[in-house]
């Protein structure tokens, strides 16, 4: 989860919010909310590119135990099944879904924090005006 600590520090810059950088802010928000959206799509791209390999692994196997009649007979095929759902291969799958899960949901947090910061910048820079009159 190397990604998700990369994040972390780069909200913290995209966040940071002074009086000498405040117009620069203002004006970089929309790029700063593409960046933080495409981060999440990329993500999402990902999610959906391991469940589809995960899904083709799966059929890999059972097909391969099914034609090659390597099935023991009275095995439900719902045994062979959860066997291969216990595989490595498949548990690092979920291992990296559900890391990609956490991921996704940081992600639509800080799309939504980058939504209401506009609204922060405004409140600053109202707050700014009051204290110079």
């Amino acid at each position: 989860m190397q990604d998700i600590n990369k994040y972390f520090e780069e909200i913290k810059e995209d966040l940071k919010l002074d009086q000498i950088n405040i117009l620069e802010k203002q004006l970089s928000l929309p790029t700063i909310k593409h960046k933080w959206v495409s981060f999440l799509i990329k993500s999402k791209i990902q999610r959906n590119e391991l469940e589809k390999k995960k899904k083709e692994i799966k059929e890999i196997v059972l097909k391969k135990y099914t034609q090659d009649n390597n099935i023991p007979t009275g095995i439900p095929k719902a045994s062979i099944k959860a066997k291969i759902e216990g595989s490595d291969s498949i548990k690092k799958i979920d291992d990296d879904l559900k890391d990609l899960d956490v991921i996704i949901d940081y992600l639509e947090k800080v799309e939504k924090i980058f939504t209401t910061f506009s609204y922060d910048i405004s409140n600053a820079t109202k707050l700014m005006i009051l204290e110079t009159t």
